[in-house]
């Protein structure tokens, strides 16, 4: 399978997986959720700052998204802390998420 099939038919719908979550899960468990996003935005920003797994292989092999981790990152820090706090706005952040990450890879297929 290709790069851009993998990003369509896999990470999209899994970020949106999340969006869905978010939105439909009972409010009490919310905070118990913000440690997954929390892990997930903290390995953003891991991986950005130590330039890791720059060789992606569901890209072809070069991670041109590398730039854009810090957006996601804060953008999963966000969402983590709304759903600490029991606030379902957690799931329009991540939908933003999506979107944005979206948008890149449109720009990027374009180019």
């Amino acid at each position: 399978m290709n790069s851009k099939k993998i990003f369509i038919f896999g990470c999209i719908p899994a970020r949106l997986l999340l969006v869905l979550l978010i939105y439909k899960i009972n409010q009490k468990y919310l905070p118990y959720f913000s440690i997954f996003l929390f892990a997930i935005g903290i390995s953003f920003i891991y991986l950005y700052i130590t330039n890791s797994r720059l060789n992606a292989p569901e890209a072809g092999g070069k991670t041109w998204w590398k730039n854009l981790r810090p957006v996601h990152g804060i953008l999963y820090l966000l969402a983590a802390i709304l759903s600490m706090m029991k606030n379902r706005l957690a799931a329009l952040i991540l939908l933003i998420d999506v979107i944005f990450g979206t948008g890149a890879f449109l720009i990027h297929s374009l180019s």
